[in-house]
């Protein structure tokens, strides 16, 4: 039997949320008994061209009026954490903005707020956060490899660091000898490249689902191969993680849901990040939007496309691709198709679910109970704690 896996939601961090009611919103998903670990994404820029999001496409656009205004995901972190004490905390970031030794700092901080209880997971970068700010996204793997090596140096060594790395020098580097707690880190992403960073130097990997595992066999396949990968360099595979992301809509009436994939806002994300490799849309019988090669995380500029492409994106993108890119339906049917990727492997979930972008502002404020609905019967499938 597999073990129970480790769960996560990820918490609303706009700017227009009120920090009050960001706080009740932690205490709340803590309080479920079923949530393992708050989780904050660090972006700063959305997947949606800013044209796309009005009252006419998402009724939500009447309280938060962009969303694009990030709250900076480590602050929020250690906000929820003292919102929401003896939760855990999940922080998914890019290798390419922040230092090692800050992002360093701040997750051992993070951690022993947590009481041990923290998760980086790092990935590669986007360019619609890193070109427009100044920064390459073709150093991605390069400074995740440095991020990764140097987070290991720093904790396990009780004297300063000197560091030859891709992207950066260290010499003499001190964080101090106090080991309160080690957060654990993770890749955060796929590629060759990037499971060979995973298995040598993290402590687990995450992935999303269904854009990048389609399906459980698909999976497992990625499991006994990282799996094997990690005994030949002489690691304990049963203590590494594998996680998945995924992308949901979740609702108990099938015509929220029919409505929600008929409109532009999940059109446009099915279409850019329903598939990560384009050629996957093949495997499903549908043709891909964007050309052979196309990838999200190096060509999608939000800012810079216009209202003319936008409008073919979605005019191309089908019911059929909507159905494909996410995992739908009710809080027992998604927890159903959850299951089969953790007998497939996974000890990790995170429950993302997008359909309350779409949803009228009251509705929206109900829809983190059916994504602690399904953590309550993923929980419970494994003998842990339903719902309080």
């Amino acid at each position: 039997m597999t073990r129970t896996p480790t769960t996560a939601v990820p918490l609303n961090t706009s700017l227009y949320v009120p920090p009050q009611q960001f706080g009740e919103l932690a205490r709340a998903v803590h309080g479920s008994g079923v949530v393992d670990n708050l989780f904050m994404w660090d972006q700063i820029t959305n997947f949606w061209p800013p044209h796309l999001w009005t009252m006419e496409n998402a009724p939500l656009a009447a309280v938060i009026p962009d969303i694009d205004s990030y709250g900076d995901a480590f602050a929020m972190g250690a906000y929820a954490l003292a919102a929401a004490p003896g939760a855990g905390v999940a922080i998914s970031t890019d290798a390419i903005r922040r230092g090692p030794a800050e992002l360093n700092q701040t997750m051992w901080t993070l951690a022993s707020m947590a009481q041990g209880r923290a998760i980086l997971q790092i990935g590669a970068g986007e360019a619609k956060q890193t070109g427009p700010f100044g920064w390459r996204r073709a150093e991605g793997l390069g400074r995740l490899e440095d991020h990764l090596r140097l987070f290991r140096e720093f904790w396990e060594r009780d004297e300063p660091v000197d560091f030859e790395g891709n992207h950066w020098t260290m010499r003499r580097a001190w964080l101090g000898r106090a080991r309160i707690a080690r957060p654990e880190v993770w890749a955060l992403g796929g590629g060759p490249k990037l499971l060979d960073l995973a298995t040598t130097y993290a402590d687990g990997f995450a992935a999303i689902v269904p854009c990048v595992a389609d399906t459980p066999e698909r999976f497992a396949q990625t499991v006994r191969s990282l799996k094997e990968d990690l005994e030949r360099k002489g690691r304990d595979p049963e203590a590494f993680g594998f996680g998945l992301w995924f992308m949901n809509a979740i609702h108990e009436d099938p015509e929220v849901i029919d409505r929600a994939f008929d409109g532009p806002i999940m059109r446009w994300m099915a279409a850019t990040f329903g598939r990560l490799d384009q050629a996957d849309w093949r495997r499903v019988g549908l043709e891909p939007i964007y050309p052979e090669g196309w990838h999200y995380s190096i060509r999608l500029r939000p800012m810079d496309v216009t209202e003319a492409q936008s409008a073919d994106v979605v005019a191309r993108t089908s019911r059929a691709h909507c159905e494909a890119a996410f995992s739908h339906g009710t809080p027992a049917e998604v927890a159903a198709e959850v299951q089969g990727y953790i007998d497939a492997g996974c000890t990790y979930v995170s429950i993302c679910d997008l359909l309350p972008l779409v949803l009228t502002p009251e509705d929206a404020m109900t829809a983190i109970g059916r994504s602690l609905e399904v953590c309550g019967r993923v929980k419970a499938a494994r003998g842990a704690p339903a719902l309080r």
